[in-house]
C-alpha cells in the first residue's frame, strides 16, 4: 500500500511541475508573438494570460504544500 501512495505522490509532483513548465513556455511564446508585431490587442492577451497563469500556478502550489503538510503529520 505504501508503494501505491508513493507512486501517486510522484505522479502529482511530475504533473504539477510539467504544468508549471508548460505555462512558462506558453507565456514565453505569447511574449515572442507580441514582440513580433506589437499591437494593443496582443499586449492585452499576453498581460491577461500572464496574470491568470500566475494566479493558477500559485494556487496549485499552495494546495500542494497544504496537502504535503497533512501527509507528513499522519
Amino acid at each position: 500500500m505504501d508503494a501505491i501512495k508513493l507512486i501517486r505522490i510522484a505522479l502529482n509532483i511530475i504533473t504539477d511541475r510539467l504544468l508549471t513548465i508548460l505555462g512558462l513556455g506558453l507565456n514565453f511564446g505569447l511574449c515572442c508573438w507580441t514582440m513580433w508585431d506589437p499591437r494593443l490587442e496582443r499586449v492585452g492577451v499576453v498581460a491577461l494570460y500572464s496574470v491568470f497563469s500566475y494566479i493558477l500556478l500559485t494556487k496549485m502550489e499552495r494546495k500542494d504544500v497544504g496537502q504535503g503538510n497533512q501527509t507528513n503529520q499522519e
